[in-house]
């Protein structure tokens, strides 16, 4: 099974431990073994195994059940981390992928290394569906092979090896593995790219895996050619990314601009006559209009000088009634945790603060400035128009003391500290949809 990995990079044996993403398909399945046996014959860091079971099939606990045994079998110790999938109106594939990399993202820490299973038919079908959906080279240059995940750092070692390579050595091997019955489902893009139209292909162009992978390989050498070009950078106040926009610049040349930035993302660009039209309207509008360009789920929109991956606040949804202070928290309506303070108000560890929206308040008073109109503040405070009335407010003793994202109030002496002890601020981040 060890043959299956290509030599590992240097860096990845200095790891404090490897992580693999263990789904019960012989994908991963053949990747945990091949792990194993690199382990048991070579030095390496400890091996830990994570499964995400998404609940949304009736065997999902028999898979999660069957992901146990094998790391049991390897010595390896699981974790499952059980997630609740709320849409998002973006589909069920895509609220599931979030999930899986929230419950990623939760136990890397600094210096360790989770491996997925992606391989060389996953690199393929990304590349031709992100062709299909027109975008640039960032898109057209397929899976990375490395890449961040919170703390720590994501490796694909088998893009250049294939499914059926997989599921032989898998199979050859006497292991059990899970087979989703969703993935013979052709309604799905990629399930239709997978089980119509790649077939299709091989008898007319049997290396087309190779020639893709090729081309993808080039339009990761050009992508890398137009992040070194020089692009003005912004971030909103609620954590959205911003591009600056160059007055002196022309339609066409801040188009370009536009669509070498998205190229940056996980976007698919839209089409080039709809980025110049809001290269125009960003360059002509007047600061009482907000122009936005919509396509699939992502959002462009012209504010204060800049173009702005806007998110938008989901309607309805209610925060929690009570937040502990030390207690991190994550719901629908953002991620909130807490960061030591160093100076200034801060909140005793175990504070009970209520919540409530800033849309709720006629005025407030931010630490030391006057009180004035809400909206009036947090147009002066530069939050961008479409949250003005979605911020969580945190309360004590009635009075509201701290403004989320923006800081404390001027009522902050009713629930928090300015003393010698170090005590917590908040620390807020907004989970959002457009």
């Amino acid at each position: 099974m060890r043959d299956i990995l290509t030599p590992l990079p240097d860096s990845l044996l200095m790891a404090r431990r490897w992580w693999v993403a263990l789904s019960g398909g012989a994908d991963s399945v053949a990747l945990l073994y091949a792990l194993a046996a690199y382990r048991d014959n070579s030095p390496a860091p400890p091996i830990h195994a994570i499964h995400v079971n998404h609940g949304l099939h009736p065997a999902a606990g028999e898979w999660s059940a069957l992901c146990q045994r094998h790391a049991d079998t390897l010595n390896i110790p699981l974790h499952i981390s059980v997630c609740s999938i709320e849409p998002s109106g973006r589909g069920v594939e895509a609220d599931a992928r979030r999930e899986r990399y929230r419950a990623f993202e939760s136990v890397l820490v600094e210096g360790d290394i989770l491996f997925t299973a992606h391989h060389a038919d996953d690199m393929v079908e990304t590349v031709l569906l992100r062709l299909l959906r027109g975008a640039g080279p960032r898109g057209l240059s397929g899976i990375p092979r490395e890449r961040t995940c919170g703390a720590g750092r994501i490796f694909r070692p088998l893009l250049n090896t294939t499914a059926e390579s997989l599921r032989n050595a898998v199979e050859a091997g006497g292991l059990e593995y899970v087979t989703d019955p969703s993935n013979l489902e052709t309604e799905q893009d990629r399930n239709y790219l997978r089980q119509i139209v790649l077939p299709a292909v091989a008898e007319r162009w049997p290396g087309y895996r190779e020639t893709i992978q090729r081309a993808a390989g080039l339009q990761a050498m050009a992508q890398q050619r137009l992040s070194q070009l020089p692009l003005p950078r912004a971030e909103t106040a609620t954590g959205e990314a911003a591009l600056v926009i160059d007055p002196t610049a022309d339609v066409a040349e801040l188009a370009a601009q536009i669509h070498q930035w998205l190229g940056e993302s996980e976007l698919d660009s839209p089409d080039r006559r709809r980025l110049v039209e809001l290269a125009r309207q960003a360059l002509d509008a007047g600061q009482d209009r907000l122009p936005e360009l919509r396509w699939g789920d992502a959002c462009l929109r012209v504010w204060n000088g800049w173009v702005v991956r806007a998110n938008e606040p989901r309607q309805g949804i209610l925060l929690p009634d009570e937040v502990i202070v030390g207690e991190g928290m994550e719901g629908v309506w953002g991620h909130l945790g807490w960061e030591p303070a160093q100076d200034g108000p801060a909140f005793s560890m175990g504070t009970r603060l209520s919540c409530a929206v800033s849309g709720e308040l006629d005025s407030l008073a931010p630490l030391n400035r006057p009180k004035k109109p809400t909206k009036k503040w947090l147009q002066e405070l530069r939050i961008p128009p479409w949250w003005r009335r979605h911020l969580p407010v945190l309360w004590s003793e009635n009075h509201p003391v701290w403004l989320l994202p923006v800081g404390p109030l001027s009522a902050i002496e009713h629930g928090a500290e300015q003393s010698a002890s170090p005590g917590l601020r908040p620390v807020w981040r907004p989970l959002t949809t457009v």
